[in-house]
């Protein structure tokens, strides 16, 4: 039985993660925490945990309670950070302190940079950078090797899952012509701003709206670009690239009027010679394995609806054809921003770090019609 603490519990993120949890019967939920619900019980503070199939579960009458790092180490054998940003950089010392064996999976972003430069240039100064090295970036789907070996995962971004999923498989490749930029236009559903009050996040102020925002600042665009450059820099040793490269990402985020679901279009240049058919092939090599990645022969098939709800992501493409498009690439992507991109992904993690199956327990419901 795996014992499973939950940090920061009552956001989407938290909440989906237990959901998803709750119905394997080699988990066991030991401790989950809210500032807000503290002292209630779980079914009280979200109904949707009363239900038959929890009569028999504790899950239903499951407290949330204040955060207690001596609870959470000795009753854990791994702990879901689903916190702000700079949160789980303070408290994971003391836990590890008192047990060091403890297997973590970081949703929030303290330690998915590798050069911790970037980090704080975006989200400020880092509050346990000695462990940041020992973090694996948690994509399940590209590094489960070494998230197989890890004890500490950082879960990758919404946007960034999204994005990742279909640029890096090209970068490692090395199939993209770097003088020309890659863009990457994304919409995302309301979810993806958590469940803070906002006034831009009202009802009546997103529905029949689509807006962009953040067209510049936008915190998950410097972790698209550190792994894709990666990417490329793992499989090019040569002496010209020993200080990196000069790559132009331009990266553009839209909040759309549905609850769930990112779909990310992104714009670049192969190089040439490569073919249409010759990125099928790479891509269907690349993720001949995986139970979640799926290539798609047509982009009318790529669409949220299909994905909502389940870990998986459905990526299609279409190369220029017209005078003046030679070369160029259009590739889309869909994902389940709380799926795939948050609370499914870290269950896959935890699959891995555990040497289950990627695929092991994880629910998938049909969003259809």
């Amino acid at each position: 039985m795996i014992k499973v603490s939950v940090i920061g519990a009552s956001g989407y993120s938290g909440i989906y993660l237990i959901h998803a949890l709750s119905l394997r019967q080699d988990v066991s939920i030991s401790f989950i925490t809210s500032q807000s619900f503290a002292g209630k019980k779980l079914s009280e503070a979200f109904p949707l945990f009363i239900k038959p199939a929890f009569k028999k579960n504790p899950i239903s009458n499951l407290l949330f309670s204040a955060y207690d790092e001596d609870t959470i180490s000795s009753s854990s054998d791994i702990v879901f950070f689903c916190l702000p940003h700079g949160e789980s950089s303070k408290l994971i010392p003391n836990i590890l302190k008192k047990n060091n064996r403890v297997k973590i999976v970081d949703i929030g972003a303290d330690f998915r940079f590798d050069d911790l430069k970037i980090y704080e240039e975006f989200y400020g100064k880092h509050n346990f950078a000695g462990l940041n090295s020992k973090f694996i970036y948690g994509l399940s789907d590209v590094f489960y090797e070494k998230i197989k070996n890890s004890q500490f995962v950082a879960n990758p971004g919404c946007y960034p899952t999204g994005a990742l999923l279909p640029l890096l498989p090209l970068f490692f490749k090395d199939a993209v012509d770097l003088k020309n930029p890659v863009i990457i236009d994304a919409l995302s559903g309301i979810s993806g701003d958590g469940r803070g009050l906002k006034l831009s996040n009202l009802f009546c102020e997103v529905e029949n709206s689509v807006k962009a925002y953040n067209i510049w600042s936008h915190r998950h665009m410097p972790e698209i670009k550190e792994k894709i450059t990666a990417a490329f820099l793992a499989n090019n040793k040569d002496n010209k690239y020993k200080d990196g490269i000069s790559l132009k990402v331009l990266f553009t985020p839209h909040r759309i009027p549905i609850a769930r679901g990112i779909l990310t279009t992104i714009y670049l240049k192969l190089k040439d010679g490569i073919s249409e058919g010759e990125i099928f092939t790479l891509y269907n090599d690349f993720y001949g394995d995986s139970p979640f990645v799926s290539i798609l022969e047509s982009i009318q098939n790529c669409d949220i609806k299909n994905v909502i709800y389940s870990n998986n992501c459905h990526i299609a493409f279409e190369a220029g054809k017209n005078k003046g498009e030679e070369g160029f690439l259009k590739i889309f992507s869909v994902i389940d921003n709380l799926g795939k991109g948050a609370s499914l992904q870290a269950v896959q993690n935890m699959n891995l770090m555990f040497n289950l199956e990627p695929d092991f327990g994880i629910p998938e419901y049909s969003p259809f019609p």
